[in-house]
């Protein structure tokens, strides 16, 4: 018996759906390579720049790799999962002090005390995370900062054990006696290698299920995906790339200090991920280059480094809130328009 004429449409109708498919994968995929072809330049080029710059431009350089992976970890949760941290410095600051303890205290190799920094770091994401993902918008935000304060109130205050408001200082030699071009060489390679990472888990099926939670909560709910388990998560990721970015900060100089898991380290992550531009995995980075560049350029011609700062912001804002990478994307897209 011949096959039913009516089911041919049908069957053409599925496969040119399952080729579509497959035709969008290849294009992700095409993007993505496109996207990651500078890798290897660029990375030549800061390890580069890391060996031929002065040695001050040099802890400079390493100081903004640091701040770099610590912004992307501040914005794979604001742009993905769409949860605004104002206490995201707390992390930084239990990465910092879970190493320097550690060694300090606990009398561990400063080679393996890197490992205890993010995982201490981890662990302070899962407990202040687990309180944060009860709450929804400007309640959980304002948790995330009672979360940070209580961890700086701890490390102020706790004198016998974290050195209180003088901090902990000689307790190794800074940058694990490697010269300033070794430390920003090897920098290069952790943090290239997180950001990698961090790449990997946004393009994941965990990175999906993160932008589903914070786009429609109650959409991903009804897909059967449980939101505070998905944000949980989220937020662990961050607190361990910002541990390992705080690890990093204290191995630089030898030392920890609870401005470490002050405000004002949050405050300068908000800022670099508002100027780099949300909503753009790249937009960490550049705005932890930017940011820096600008503080340490404008802050030895100007005191008035505050007030630049200032109306840098609200030019953004008003003229570019989409940030660089907005910036970025609005000259691409007039390019392409023009060569067509």
């Amino acid at each position: 018996m011949s096959a039913n004429p009516l089911n041919k449409p049908l069957e053409r109708t599925g496969q040119d759906d399952a080729a579509a498919v497959r035709a969008r994968q290849w294009r992700r995929i095409g993007g993505a390579a496109l996207a990651w072809q500078w890798l290897a330049p660029c990375l030549i080029g800061v390890l580069a720049l890391c060996w031929l710059l002065p040695t001050s431009y040099t802890t400079l350089l390493t100081q903004i790799m640091i701040m770099a992976l610590f912004a992307s970890s501040l914005n794979l949760l604001m742009s993905d999962g769409h949860m605004v941290s104002f206490g995201h410095a707390a992390y930084f600051g239990l990465g910092a002090y879970g190493f320097t303890l550690s060694v300090a205290k606990g009398g561990l190799a400063p080679e393996l005390a890197l490992l205890v920094g993010p995982l201490v770091a981890g662990i302070g994401g899962v407990l202040f995370g687990a309180l944060c993902v009860r709450l929804t918008e400007i309640y959980m935000a304002m948790l995330t900062l009672a979360c940070a304060q209580i961890t700086y109130t701890v490390l102020f205050q706790w004198y016998d054990f974290t050195g209180g408001d003088t901090g902990i200082t000689g307790f190794m030699t800074p940058r694990l006696g490697l010269s300033e071009q070794g430390y920003a060489s090897a920098v290069l390679i952790v943090v290239a290698l997180c950001l990698l990472a961090m790449w990997w888990i946004v393009k994941s099926p965990l990175g999906l299920s993160i932008r589903a939670v914070g786009q429609d909560r109650y959409r991903a709910e009804a897909l059967g995906l449980g939101a505070r388990r998905v944000q949980l998560v989220a937020f662990v990721i961050a607190a361990f790339f910002a541990g390992i970015a705080g690890t990093l900060h204290a191995v630089l100089h030898g030392s920890a200090f609870p401005d470490y898991a002050g405000l004002s380290v949050t405050l300068d992550g908000l800022i670099m991920v508002v100027i780099g531009g949300l909503n753009s995995f790249a937009g960490g980075v550049w705005g932890a280059v930017i940011y820096e560049l600008l503080r340490a350029g404008v802050s030895k011609i100007s005191h008035e480094w505050e007030l630049v700062l200032g109306l840098l912001l609200l030019a953004i804002c008003l003229l570019a809130p989409r940030g660089f990478m907005g910036v970025v994307r609005r000259l691409r897209r007039m390019l392409a328009g023009g060569q067509g």
